[in-house]
C-alpha cells in the first residue's frame, strides 16, 4: 500500500509542476497569480499596466477600476497545461464620479488524476485528490485629480489598492491561507498618454515560500487617427522580485498594440523580451460600445505548446461621469436656500487659480436629465428666479470651468423647493418679569427661538388706566428695557409684543405688575 501511495504522490509532483512550468523558475506561493488574466491584456503581451480600465484591471493595476463609468463585469476560461484550468471573474462598481470599488476571484485547480498504470493497464492507486488556488480580492480606487506645475499638468492622478486572500490545496491537503496586497498609481501625463507604476502580491509567507513580488512600471499612447480608426500603444516594464530564486531578479519588457475598427472589431498582438519560453501573442475582439465585449487571445510556448484564452465583459446600468483629462475638481460646500419661486446656491471657490467660472444645473427631482440655469459661466453666488416652481423639489449641482475650457464633473447634490411665503403673526411672549433698581424698573423677557422676530415693543399702562400706551419709539432688539422717572408709589402694569421681520406684531404677553417704594 505505502507503494502505490507514493507512486501516486510522485506522479503528482510530475504534473502539477508542469502546470506552472511556463511561469519561469523559481518557486514562491501563489505561483498562478504569474498568470495574466483576460483574453484582451494577454493578446496584448500583458503590457496593460497603463490600458486598465476594464474589469480585468484589479488584476494588473488596482487603480485601473476607477476608469469604468458603469458595473462592468468579466468572465475569463483558460486552457493552461498539463490538464489544469485557470478561471477568473471580475466587477467593478462605481461608487461616486471619483471613487469605485471591485471584487474578483482567480481559481487555478488541476483535476483529480491518476497515473499509476503498470505495463498492463492496471490502476496500481486510487486516484489523487484535486488540487486548486483560489484567490479573492477586493478592490478600491480613488481619482485624486490633477497635479499641476508650472509648465504642465498630471490629469486624473488615480491611486488604488487590493487586499487578497488566497487558498490552496495540494492532493486534497488545505495549505495555509495567504494575505497579499497589491498598490497601483495611474495617471494621464498627456491626454493621448497614460503612465502607470505599480507594486503587486506584497504578501505573508508559508515557510520559505514568498508571494511572487512583482514591480511594473507600464505606459500607454492612444492615436485616434478618426472616429472609426485608432491604434493604442502599450508597453511594461517588469521586474519580478522572488527572494527564493536569484533569476528572478532582472527585468522583462512586455510590448503590446490594439488596433481598433468603428470600435466593434479589435485586433490586437504583443511581443515579450527576456522570457526564453514566450514571444509573441496574438487576439482579436468584438464588442458593442458600453455594452460588453468577447475576446480571444493565442499565447504560444516553446517547451509546452500553446494555450488560448477566451473572456467575455458585459456592462450594466447608467455611466457615472468621470472627470475631464485636466479638468478641475469639482465645487465644494455647495448649498441650497428655497424661497418663493427662487432657490440661491452657494459654494465654496475652487483652490485652483486657472478657475474662470462655474456652471450651475437643475432638475426636478425624479427625472434624469440636468438643465444648465446660467447662460455663461458664473464666479460669484448667484440667484435664479421664475424658472421655479413652488412646493416643487429641485436637485442642484455645480460645476468649475478653468482656463483650458475644460469643465469639472458636477458637485455632490443638493435638494431645494421653493415656497410660497407668508407672513406669520409672532407667537405671544412669555417669561415677562421686572426688577428694582437705582435707575428705576427693569423689564426684561426671554426671546423666542424664532429667526423671523426683528425686534419688540414695550406698553405700559398706570392703575386705573384703561388702555396701554407704548413706550419706546423704535423697535428694542435687545431683551430687556430699563424705565427712568416713574412716579413713585404707583403701581405700573407692563407688556411685551414681538415684531417679525415683515412688520406683524404679536399678541400682548401676560401683564407684569411693579411699583417704585420711595
Amino acid at each position: 500500500m505505502r507503494r502505490k501511495l507514493l507512486t501516486a504522490f510522485t506522479a503528482a509532483l510530475i504534473i502539477i509542476p508542469a502546470a506552472v512550468f511556463a511561469l519561469g523558475g523559481g518557486t514562491s506561493n501563489a505561483d498562478f497569480l504569474k498568470i495574466g488574466v483576460g483574453a484582451r491584456s494577454s493578446g496584448m503581451g500583458e503590457a496593460y499596466a497603463a490600458v486598465a480600465d476594464d474589469a480585468n484591471a484589479a488584476f494588473w493595476n488596482p487603480a485601473g477600476i476607477a476608469q469604468a463609468d458603469k458595473w462592468s463585469f468579466t468572465l475569463m476560461h483558460l486552457i493552461w497545461f498539463a490538464g489544469s484550468n485557470y478561471e477568473f471573474f471580475g466587477g467593478i462598481a462605481p461608487i461616486d464620479s471619483t471613487t469605485a470599488a471591485g471584487l474578483s476571484v482567480n481559481y487555478f485547480w488541476i483535476p483529480p488524476f491518476n497515473s499509476t498504470k503498470d505495463s498492463f493497464g492496471a490502476i496500481l492507486a486510487q486516484d489523487a485528490e484535486m488540487s486548486y488556488d483560489l484567490a479573492i480580492t477586493g478592490t478600491f480606487a480613488k481619482i485624486l485629480g490633477n497635479f499641476y506645475t508650472k509648465d504642465f499638468t498630471i490629469g486624473n492622478v488615480t491611486v488604488g489598492a487590493n487586499i487578497t486572500y488566497i487558498q490552496r490545496q495540494l492532493l486534497g491537503e488545505a495549505l495555509p491561507g495567504i494575505v497579499a496586497a497589491d498598490l497601483g498609481i495611474l495617471a494621464n501625463i498627456t491626454e493621448p498618454l497614460k503612465m502607470a507604476f505599480v507594486i503587486s502580491d506584497i504578501g505573508t509567507s508559508t515557510g520559505k515560500d514568498q508571494t511572487p513580488l512583482n514591480l511594473r512600471l507600464g505606459a500607454a499612447y492612444d492615436i485616434p487617427f478618426s472616429k472609426e480608426f485608432g491604434l493604442l500603444l502599450s508597453s511594461d516594464a517588469t521586474k519580478p522580485i522572488d527572494i527564493t530564486n536569484p533569476e528572478y531578479a532582472k527585468f522583462f519588457v512586455n510590448l503590446g498594440l490594439e488596433m481598433r475598427i468603428a470600435d466593434m472589431v479589435y485586433l490586437r498582438g504583443g511581443y515579450k523580451f527576456g522570457r526564453g519560453d514566450e514571444s509573441f501573442t496574438a487576439g482579436a475582439g468584438f464588442g458593442i460600445k458600453d455594452l460588453g465585449n468577447i475576446d480571444y487571445a493565442f499565447i504560444p510556448h516553446t517547451e509546452l505548446g500553446a494555450t488560448h484564452r477566451i473572456s467575455l465583459s458585459f456592462m450594466l446600468g447608467n455611466p457615472v461621469e468621470r472627470p475631464v483629462i485636466g479638468g478641475p475638481r469639482p465645487p465644494q460646500k455647495v448649498n441650497a436656500m428655497s424661497g418663493d419661486k427662487m432657490v440661491s446656491i452657494g459654494w465654496d471657490p475652487n483652490q485652483e487659480s486657472n478657475i474662470t467660472g462655474y456652471n450651475i444645473y437643475y432638475r426636478r427631482k425624479g427625472t434624469y436629465k440636468y438643465e444648465m440655469l446660467n447662460k455663461k459661466p458664473v464666479m460669484e453666488e448667484a440667484k435664479f428666479r421664475a424658472v421655479l416652481e413652488n412646493d416643487t423639489d429641485y436637485e442642484f449641482g455645480v460645476t468649475a470651468m478653468n482656463n483650458r475650457g475644460l469643465e469639472s464633473v458636477m458637485s455632490e447634490i443638493v435638494v431645494a423647493t421653493p415656497k410660497k411665503y407668508t407672513a406669520v403673526k409672532p407667537e405671544k411672549m412669555e417669561s415677562v418679569f421686572t426688577k428694582q433698581s437705582d435707575a428705576g424698573i427693569v423689564v426684561m423677557w426671554n426671546a423666542p427661538d424664532d429667526e423671523r422676530i426683528s425686534g419688540f415693543n414695550l406698553y405700559y399702562k398706570k392703575k386705573g388706566d384703561e388702555k396701554y400706551k407704548k413706550l419706546n419709539r423704535q423697535i428694542i432688539k435687545e431683551t430687556k428695557a430699563t424705565l427712568a422717572g416713574l412716579q413713585a408709589n404707583m403701581e405700573y402694569t407692563f407688556v411685551v409684543t414681538a415684531i417679525s421681520k415683515d412688520g406683524i406684531e404679536g399678541e400682548f404677553s401676560d401683564p407684569i405688575s411693579a411699583r417704585i417704594e420711595e
